[in-house]
């Protein structure tokens, strides 16, 4: 490197004072492009520096938002989880009333044999149903608004549209329903 003012002091002639200030000149023009070029780079990491920043709050703001949607599907996954868990424990007890249903069916259709095997038939089931005990139709109904309802049931069930619909079936069940409806209707 050049010290400047020594070797202002050693010049003697005109030229090269001449030469020296060519130099400074042309040492402050670069010096003066260095600078710029600094501070043209300087803007360029500052707007970097701001781009990042915009793209890392965007980014914050992403995960938040997936972190959000991801604990709501959690809770939504907890709520089907339980709504299967209480179906299964409903299908089981309906599961334990079907089979307690299947068991009072059976003793009826074995007291109905046994019936049937041990002595005539009564008027109002000349109709072979094969199954059913027409008297177990309507157990247990003690008024109209009772019947009406055990006969649409009924009706719902056994209609020969249904797949275990039965026509013969249907009958006894509108024989039964008549008698005891004119018993509560008095007609």
């Amino acid at each position: 490197m050049l010290d400047f003012d020594e070797e202002l002091m050693k010049a003697e002639a005109p030229d090269d004072i001449k030469k020296m200030k060519t130099w400074m000149f042309q040492e402050q023009v670069r010096i003066q492009a260095k600078r710029d070029e600094l501070q043209e780079l300087s803007r360029e990491l500052q707007d970097l520096k701001r781009k990042l920043e915009r793209e890392k709050n965007a980014l914050e703001v992403r995960e938040k938002m997936i972190k959000k949607r991801f604990d709501d599907n959690e809770i939504f996954i907890a709520k089907k989880q339980k709504i299967i868990e209480d179906a299964y424990q409903q299908l089981a007890l309906d599961r334990k009333a079907l089979e307690c249903e299947r068991l009072n069916f059976e003793h009826e259709r074995s007291k109905y044999r046994r019936q049937k095997m041990s002595g005539p038939k009564p008027m109002h089931q000349q109709y072979e149903s094969g199954v059913y005990d027409s008297t177990s139709f309507f157990r247990g109904v003690d008024n109209d608004m009772a019947l009406r309802k055990r006969y649409k049931e009924l009706l719902k069930i056994f209609h020969p549209d249904n797949k275990c619909g039965d026509t013969k079936t249907l009958l006894l069940i509108q024989t039964e329903y008549e008698n005891l409806k004119s018993r509560y209707y008095g007609s």
